[in-house]
């Protein structure tokens, strides 16, 4: 039998072995991490900066915002609860915890079941992140399983295919040049080897019961069917290229009704996976199978790519939150130093903010110029600065740093905003599809996990016999240099395709901990708008009391420097359009920017919540 690979993680195990408070019996290995000396440590809502200018603002804010919004209508749980996109998903996750299963038992058999119930968005097709608190060592573990690029790739890839033939005007977006190796099933499958307490066949039995049975078509799988058969329309070629992504999961091109049910076509390779752990997807019949598939769509990922697949331990980012520490995910992943950097500026702004900010309402302009200032200059460094470190030199000391953060504050005026120009990277001289889901139980311990496709049903390449949606993974890599990526993001040259390297991404699994003991695991799915969908919804909870529905419920802003457009939904667009116009903002409507899951733990008990603008249903008990 196929044992599980560990890169960064074998060496280790030789060094120390530690058991986790939640292995059952298991064995795992854990260097004890320490905080990055050269890391400095955010000062918000610390004794000494509370007194000023901006924490004066949240205070009266707070007075503004009730504090316990939501709260009677959002149940309490004593000893678990599961935030997913997908109410079957949420389901899943607590039926492990009721089985005696912990929070990375009920993390698994989440992320399966949601290959199945949630395929446009995340599946064994794609990859992920996963940051992991466990209470017991006190320790916060970040694991990458996020998508490779496969052995053939190359910088000029994608330039090449055009220049090949110009009929394909997408090559990084969809068709199977634009599949990476997919990290999915090799990720959860190490994590669970490392701490699950349940076996492998037990937490993927609800995704199998699930597509063998067939689940209720809902609101949300209607809405990506009339979009996809919208796209099919638009490119008549697509029903002959994508053939079985048509057949498989939109119906052959007949309108799902109310009361319709989808089979996943996923059944077989999901039970192999049971039977034969890494075998049943890396390997043998079903790895030359996959590997056929993609290179039939003209892509270039080879069965030796999917065999040699290995997840990777990460040291997480950590910083702090008033009293909490935060634990998120690093590179590949720029979501956690972004979120950091934007948090470390508004410290720093609250330090030379106008006392005539002082009455400012949550959502107010004021309050979100600020920001919008704070996260352009945070995304103008993801543009420029941030890769797979294990590829290139990433300045992660230096962008979460409070020094850093005091000279980008500087550059911050309530009036006005600037262009482009002014953000970010000059001081410092050294994702649509996607799905997010938070654990949480009552010894506090935590798993906050994002995994994508990338876009709706990622490069629309589908397995015909295994059901399998492959990611467009690639198109995260600077597919086009000086081109945006199909999220409008402006990527580096550090982020150019090379064999066995992982994209840049925008995914934010994130944790905070108090007393260790984890009290807040969220995330977001929606490309860059993670990233800002994540910070607002943390903000919403921890500085203006909001519970997790009220919080995610909240409309929200999005701006990511370039495209120089501050993205507002509906409700806020009428309160903020005129004042952040003057201000010299272009402000455009969204009808919905990014999705959150949030579990939170306090002093009554467990609550969490999936948001209602993908009609996902968190559970617990």
């Amino acid at each position: 039998m196929r044992r599980i690979r560990f890169t960064s993680l074998v060496e280790y195990n030789e060094r120390m072995t530690v058991r986790t408070g939640l292995s059952s019996g298991k064995m795992c290995s854990r260097k004890d991490p320490s905080l990055n000396p050269t890391m400095q440590r955010s000062n918000w809502m610390r004794p000494n900066v509370c007194k000023s200018r901006l924490i004066a603002v949240i205070v009266v804010s707070l007075l503004l915002v009730p504090s316990v919004q939501g709260a009677e209508t959002e149940p309490v749980y004593q000893n678990g609860v599961v935030a997913a996109d997908h109410p079957l998903a949420s389901a899943a996750g607590v039926e492990m915890l009721k089985q005696g299963g912990n929070v990375i038992d009920a993390a698994v058999a989440t992320s399966f079941a949601l290959s199945v119930v949630r395929p446009s968005s995340c599946g064994i097709g794609g990859g992920g992140f996963l940051v992991f608190y466990d209470a017991k060592q006190q320790k916060s573990f970040a694991y990458d399983y996020r998508e490779m690029a496969p052995s053939k790739s190359h910088p000029d890839m994608f330039v090449d295919a055009l220049a090949n033939d110009n009929t394909v005007p997408f090559p990084s977006q969809n068709g199977g040049l634009a599949v990476g190796v997919p990290g999915t099933v090799a990720g959860l499958l190490t994590v669970h080897e490392l701490y699950g307490k349940l076996d492998r066949k037990t937490v993927l039995a609800p995704a199998i019961r699930y597509a063998r049975d067939g689940v209720e078509v809902d609101e949300h799988m209607r809405s990506i069917q009339k979009t996809m058969l919208g796209r099919f329309e638009e490119n008549p070629t697509w029903k002959i290229r994508f053939r079985s992504l048509y057949d498989l999961y939109l119906n052959k091109g007949k309108l799902w009704g109310n009361d319709s049910r989808f089979y996943s076509p996923q059944l077989t390779i999901l039970q192999r996976i049971a039977d034969d752990g890494l075998e049943g997807f890396y390997s043998g019949e079903s790895a030359d199978q996959l590997a056929q598939t993609v290179q039939l769509a003209g892509g270039i990922v080879t069965a030796d790519d999917l065999g040699k697949y290995t997840p990777k331990l990460r040291e997480p980012v950590r910083g702090e939150f008033g009293e909490s520490q935060i634990h998120t995910m690093p590179p590949p992943s720029s979501g956690g130093i972004a979120l950091l950097e934007t948090l470390n500026i508004l410290t720093a702004a609250a330090k030379l903010t106008d006392t005539e900010l002082g009455s400012v309402e949550h959502n107010s302009p004021e309050y979100l110029q600020l920001l919008t200032e704070s996260m352009k200059h945070a995304y103008a460094d993801r543009a420029a600065y941030l890769g797979d470190p294990d590829f290139t030199h990433v300045p992660t000391a230096t962008l979460t740093s409070s020094a850093y953060a005091a000279e980008l504050a500087r550059r911050i005026s309530p009036k006005q905003t600037y262009p482009p120009s002014h953000y970010g990277r000059f001081w410092l001289r050294d994702d649509a599809g996607t799905s997010h889901f938070s654990v949480m139980d009552a010894e506090g311990n935590a798993v906050a996990c994002t995994e994508t496709v990338n876009t709706y049903f990622g490069s629309m390449v589908v397995d015909p016999a295994l059901g399998v949606v492959f990611n467009n993974e690639m198109d995260d890599f600077t597919a086009i240099p000086g081109k945006p990526n199909a999220f409008g993001l402006i990527q580096s040259e550090f982020n150019s395709p090379e064999p066995g390297k992982r994209p840049l991404s925008s995914m934010s699994p994130t944790i905070l901990v108090r007393d260790g003991k984890a009290t807040l695991a969220l995330g977001a799915s929606g490309g860059p708008r993670i990233i800002s969908t994540t910070l607002q919804v943390m903000l919403n909870v921890e500085n203006f009391g909001l519970a997790p529905m009220a919080a995610v419920r909240q409309p929200r802003i999005h701006h990511q420097w370039l495209p120089d457009v501050l993205y507002a939904e509906g409700p806020l667009m009428e309160k903020i359009q005129v004042s952040m116009k003057e201000r010299g903002h272009v402000v455009e409507r969204r009808s919905a920017l990014a999705i959150c899951q949030v579990a939170q733990r306090t002093k009554d008990g467990l609550r969490a919540a999936s948001d209602p603008r993908k009609h996902g249903q968190a559970a617990g008990y």
